[in-house]
């Protein structure tokens, strides 16, 4: 027998890849974590403070290294580096099954004299081999960034070099760097370089001051053009990189689908995020208005990606914000109101301390920010946000890493600090300070804009102090592995086992690119599957924070028997398609095989779609030229406790004939201090515009709500206006319900006494007409004054007796008046018996469904939806299913909020004034984690604003630390709670509440759009000739707490009625119904050929006119 010879090291490996392999099987994680034994890779991010560099006198001393995923040695497989701060970087070869080699001190990557940030990669000089582009920081003197040029491997001694060049190529960039990416922003064909910095000037960077727009700010990113020739030039002011902002993460993506490049940035402290759209010309525009509506406070790493496979990109960027109740209320002093008004004084962009996930609607439509209905935003103290398929089912799931060594931003620490730093020394302070190890978040993503957190079912619940992350295919088995720079601990490198899904494949997509580009940043790559649906991705490898992923583009998917095609658009425009490639697993995209851009075969989503529109805005074209001002009432500065602001109702619209001209005008109440406006239509479609009131009246009222009809039947339309006179200095507050008279042709005289004397005020009115088209009676909805929440005033009805409005409140409501927080309420025949009965909606409570009995209205019991209690806001009715009878369209809050709710876990309104102050202390509880993971029940509110509120709540904690640990039962005790009201909301959907006669009614959730903001109110059409009604939602609530900020992730939305009570959403790019802005009403208005269009006002916004486009 003839015995072989082994190679020692590959029986190593062999063993070593046996007992890996071994582990795995027996683990139930999709992650296994590679022991540092195994795998040679030792590095660790150790931090040492000391008395004059520590977290008291540098914020950004744990702010850790990034690491980057590269084949560095063209042997095919994918190695890593990571940067240091007080460490030497390192770099490490694969030698395959998990196994590395550190050459780091050969190849004289080490820089121990710098503290180096972020790296990202780069073929700089065209020679096929992967260069490294090293960001540095904190040393004033030596923090010039680095480039190291790939060498290659010597043929001599078999080890790879490079050589640090970055001055040689003008990019020694000094400007106290976080992170870089490389990126053709002129589309030249040669790659740029974009440098994120964050410089802290003598200026606290917490201060509101006057925002530095002209690039002189110390802390200013910059850009350098590839020349060409082996150097690059500063042209950031040139290119219009100029606005001042502490970054901490960038992404680059194609973000207004225009084919060219734009930059989203991160920014830390009171800079707002910033994100510059390419125009085209070599200059940049800084247009975050017009994209994102909110942002993160302390931003730190960002990621861009199409997570939810519909073609645009969407954008996570990451804070702070503690997931426990314990963190939260530990490092949050109080919601602040002044934080909204500085805003404004200062052209401050809101932004929020939590994490944020920017839904991407369509080119020109404003992102949807999603984070709390996709229950992502609350990850502690993050770092870098990463989108990828990591269990191969075709979804982009959501890896998070965080961790802080000293939490500088624990309150009980600030105020010990404050207290005693005059007395002891930074040594003594530094350890009292508390430690935030927390494990990092992997987020498996639902496929249905909600993600469910698996950090621990995945293998990642380890505590750290993670950083810095990439994802790589390590191994080669089609699945990405994960890898983590940590501080004072070992990096983490996982490696992924989804092939314990046997139903789910990927697909790895490798480029090679022009001479110039050879790793094709900036290309856009799609996969097609059967049924028109696909997956894409932009190739950019700066990724999350400080780091940079393996330059591939996996996609993973399930149950599909084969791949359609592939198809790659490059940054110039040239393009190349794979088809029928069944389930290959692996593909490669080489530039010289492709062919020049055919706009006529590229299609969605490589270009952007060609739709035709349904609906156009027209105001400007038709004369309408109204904008809503609302005089800032400060709700949270006279009721410190408000969840949401009660001042910001209006304005209202009403439609009608007002001139007898057989045309459609339009009335719309307004705010104090401005009149109600009349619009008359002519016959070539315009309005002409016309006050209803002279200064002397509208200066004392604001004008709650409004409704036409024909008072003194003399065949011409009214109006009746519910108008409020609040003077809180003198305790004044009265209601009137005011006529204008129409005395032909639309003009009107104000007469004031044709209804009863009101002693409450009204927040809506109602009318309801008999079978003659006469009105019969008026509900007054009672008003929430501010300061008086969660109370209204009186409910009022009043009947027309003899010609004239009476109040018969007690006699047709009895003992059973709507409670609540009268919200909205709706005349309909609900039982078919040619009587309108009436449905009315309050906060807190389930709807209150009234019958009406020969006037007498009686409560509807045993409905089947009396245990359904929203946080209500509208309502409307149609014949959703044709069958006959009336179904309920019901406006909620929606599932965008912090609140957690559910049937099991309802938020709990509790009130009573504890202190006896003459002042209602409503508190809201919800639930959320204890310190050991439980659900508890907890006050929403901080510590700092019950503290505020009243001495009552002041003396009852010593410290943050006790009240962060205090549930319900260690808030109030048994008799402090008597007397006190508690009410509860268990369901937050807007859905449609289906008829099913006899007295009962089903619950229809509408789709998950639908809840993405509170809808205030709906409108019903037939858009596509179909014979069913569609319908047209509106809402947004920028009122809410401070704290969390405004519920405006609703920008209109159109949902189309596919019978059977089901409705689909429209795209907002084909629908064209753009209402971003606080909509409170929308009413439908025809022309002179019977034409609908659609009005729509915003509180402190434009009126908006829509038209349809298509017939």
């Amino acid at each position: 027998m003839k015995i072989k010879s082994v190679n020692l090291n590959s029986f190593f490996i062999l063993i070593i890849s046996v007992t890996i392999f071994s582990c795995i099987d027996n683990s139930n994680t999709l992650f296994f974590q590679i022991d540092s034994k195994t795998s040679n890779v030792k590095f660790n991010n150790q931090i040492i403070e000391n008395d004059t560099l520590n977290i008291l006198n540098e914020e950004y001393v744990f702010n850790g290294g990034g690491v980057a995923a590269a084949d560095f040695d063209n042997d095919g497989k994918t190695d890593l580096f990571f940067t240091g701060n007080q460490q030497p970087n390192r770099i490490y070869l694969n030698q395959g099954d998990f196994v590395f080699k550190d050459i780091s001190e050969s190849a004289k990557i080490l820089a121990q004299d710098k503290w180096s940030t972020g790296v990202t990669y780069v073929d700089i000089n065209n020679d096929n081999l992967i260069d490294i582009y090293v960001c540095a920081a904190m040393h004033k003197n030596n923090r010039d960034n680095m480039l190291f040029i790939n060498k290659g491997v010597d043929p001599q001694t078999g080890i790879i070099s490079f050589e640090e060049k970055a001055s040689e190529y003008g990019i020694d960039d000094s400007g106290n760097s976080m992170g870089a990416v490389f990126f053709d922003y002129n589309k030249d064909g040669l790659l740029d370089l974009f440098v994120l910095n964050n410089e802290q000037s003598k200026t606290i960077p917490t201060n509101y001051r006057k925002k530095i727009t002209d690039g002189t700010a110390v802390s200013n990113d910059k850009l350098y053009k590839n020349n060409g020739d082996g150097s690059f030039s500063d042209v950031t002011i040139e290119a219009g990189i100029t606005i001042e902002g502490f970054g901490l993460g960038v992404a680059i993506s194609d973000v207004n689908y225009d084919g060219w490049p734009d930059i989203f940035i991160g920014n830390d402290y009171i800079t707002n995020d910033l994100l510059y759209i390419n125009n085209q010309d070599g200059t940049f525009s800084n247009k975050i208005r017009d994209f994102i509506k909110h942002q993160s406070m302390f931003s730190m790493g960002v990621d861009i990606s199409d997570f939810n496979n519909d073609g645009y990109p969407d954008i996570v960027s990451l804070d702070m914000l503690g997931e426990t109740n314990y963190r939260k209320k530990t490092t949050i002093s109080y919601s602040n109101y002044e934080t909204v008004l500085l805003n404004k004084k200062w052209d401050y962009q809101t932004q929020h301390s939590r994490n944020m996930l920017h839904l991407g609607n369509g080119n020109n439509i404003p992102f949807s920010e999603i984070g709390m209905l996709s229950e992502i935003y609350q990850t502690d103290w993050s770092w870098s946000p990463l989108f990828f398929d990591a269990d191969n089912d075709g979804l982009k799931d959501l890896f998070v890493t965080n961790g802080f060594p000293r939490d500088i931003t624990d309150k009980d620490f600030s105020d010990f600090r404050q207290s005693v730093s005059r007395y002891v020394n930074n040594s003594s302070i530094l350890d009292c300070i508390p430690v935030v190890k927390k494990p990092n978040y992997s987020f498996k993503n639902n496929g249905d804009l909600t993600f469910s957190d698996k950090s621990s079912d995945w293998g990642l619940g380890i505590d750290s102090f993670s950083n810095g992350a990439a994802y790589a295919d390590l191994d080669k088995d089609g699945d990405l592995d994960y890898i983590i720079n940590n501080i004072n601990d070992e990096a983490f490198i996982f490696k992924n086992t989804s092939e314990k899904f046997p139903d789910n494949k990927s697909l790895i997509i490798r480029l090679k690119g022009p001479e110039n580009n050879i790793t094709g940043i900036g290309s856009k790559v799609v996969t097609r599957f059967k049924g028109g649906e696909f997956q894409t991705q932009e190739v950019y490898h700066t990724r999350g924070y400080m780091s940079a992923v393996e330059n591939i583009i996996h996609f993973g998917f399930k149950n599909i028997d084969k791949i359609e095609s592939v198809e790659i658009l490059w940054p110039d425009g040239s393009f190349e398609k794979f088809s029928d490639i069944g389930l290959k697993t692996e593909i490669e995209f080489e530039y010289q095989n492709s062919n020049k851009r055919d706009d006529t075969i590229l299609s969605f989503p490589l270009v952007n779609k060609n739709y035709e529109i349904i609906l156009s805005e027209t105001a400007e074209k038709r004369n309408i030229d109204f904008k809503h001002s609302q005089i800032d009432q400060a709700d949270f500065h006279s009721q410190r406790l408000l969840p949401r602001k009660i001042s910001e109702s209006s304005p209202k619209i009403i439609t009608g004939n007002f001139n007898n001209d057989d045309l459609t005008d339009f009335v719309i109440s307004n705010s104090k201090g401005a009149s109600p406006k009349l619009f008359l239509q002519t016959d070539d479609g315009k309005f002409n515009e016309y006050d209803l009131f002279d200064p002397d009246h509208y200066n004392q009222y604001n004008y709650e709500d409004l409704i036409a009809f024909d008072y003194d039947l003399d065949n011409d339309l009214d109006i009746i206006f519910l108008a409020n006179k609040e003077d809180y200095s003198r305790q004044i507050f009265e209601t009137k319900i005011e006529l204008l008279r129409n005395k032909g042709n639309g003009n009107f005289e104000l007469e004031s006494d044709k209804f009863p004397k009101m002693n409450s005020q009204g927040s809506i009115i109602r009318i309801n007409s008999n079978t003659n088209n006469e009105v019969s009676d008026v509900f007054i909805g009672g008003k929430t004054r501010i300061m008086g929440y969660p109370y209204s005033d009186k409910s009022l009805i009043f009947k027309k007796v003899g010609g004239e409005f009476k109040n018969v409140t007690d006699k047709v409501f009895g003992n059973f008046k709507p409670k609540g927080i009268i919200k909205d309420a709706h005349w309909v025949d609900i039982n078919n018996d040619n009587i309108k009965d009436l449905v009315v909606l309050s906060e807190f409570y389930p709807i209150q469904i009234y019958l009406n009995e020969s006037g007498i209205l009686k409560p509807l019991n045993n409905s089947g939806i009396e245990n359904y209690s929203g946080w209500w806001q509208s309502i409307e009715s149609f014949d959703s299913d044709n069958d006959g009878d009336m179904d309920l369209l019901v406006g909620n809050i929606g599932s965008n909020n912090h609140y957690n709710i559910s049937n099991d876990t309802p938020v709990s309104l509790v009130s009573k004034d504890f202190d006896e102050n003459g002042f209602e202390d409503p508190i809201i509880f919800s639930y959320s984690k204890s310190k050991k993971g439980e659900l508890k029940m907890y006050p929403v509110t901080f510590w700092g604003n019950l503290n505020r509120q009243s001495p009552f709540f002041r003396k009852k904690f010593k410290s943050y630390k006790q009240f962060g640990s205090a549930d319900f039962n260690k808030i109030f005790s048994e008799e402090e709670l008597k007397g006190a009201i508690k009410l509860e909301v268990n369901f937050d959907k807007t859905c449609l509440i289906e008829n099913l006669g006899d007295g009962k009614f089903k619950v229809h959730i509408l789709p998950n759009k639908s809840q993405f903001a509170p809808i205030f109110d709906f409108e019903k059409a037939d858009l596509n000739n179909d014979g069913l009604l569609d319908l047209l939602l509106i809402g947004n609530d920028y009122g809410n707490e401070p704290f969390i900020g405004p519920y405006d992730a609703l920008s209109g939305l159109v949902l189309i009625n596919t019978g059977g009570n089901k409705f689909e959403v429209m795209e907002e790019e084909k629908s064209n119904f753009v209402v971003p802005g606080n909509a409170r009403d929308i009413e439908k208005i025809t022309n002179l050929k019977g034409d609908n269009s659609f009005l729509v006002s915003q509180n402190s916004g434009e009126l908006l006119l829509f038209e349809m486009s298509k017939k």
